[in-house]
């Protein structure tokens, strides 16, 4: 799963990145698998109340958060996107500890720890 957004400063905190998240894709990690992932995430049409069930939770999120899937591409991946981002100050943020031109470390709100560096 790979997740877009953006960050914005924090105007509460100058060493804080709020980030808010916009959508993202659902990709296969084995594409020797492709058949297996693409009949567990692939749409079908409804044939039964199982189905139903999961085209009404697909509408309800549609509805109630924003999502909007796309359909699988030839490769496995589907790609989705929120009409209004989530997160934002104070819900979801990482704050800087350290930075300089080579190395950047942040803790993130849940507490994991993110170490990038340049090469």
């Amino acid at each position: 799963m790979i997740n877009y957004g953006y960050c914005l400063p924090d105007p509460d905190h100058p060493d804080r990145k709020s980030i808010w998240f916009t959508g993202g894709t659902l990709e296969p990690a084995d594409e020797n698998r492709l058949d297996e992932w693409k009949k567990v995430f692939g749409t079908k049409t409804a044939t039964n109340e199982g189905d139903e069930a999961k085209k009404a939770k697909a509408l309800a999120s549609k509805i109630l958060l924003g999502i909007v899937l796309e359909e699988m591409d030839d490769e496995g991946i589907i790609g989705y996107h929120l009409n209004k981002p989530i997160g934002g100050h104070g819900l979801a943020y990482v704050d800087v500890v350290y930075i300089d031109d080579d190395l950047r470390i942040m803790r993130g709100h849940s507490g994991s720890v993110y170490v990038l560096k340049r090469e």
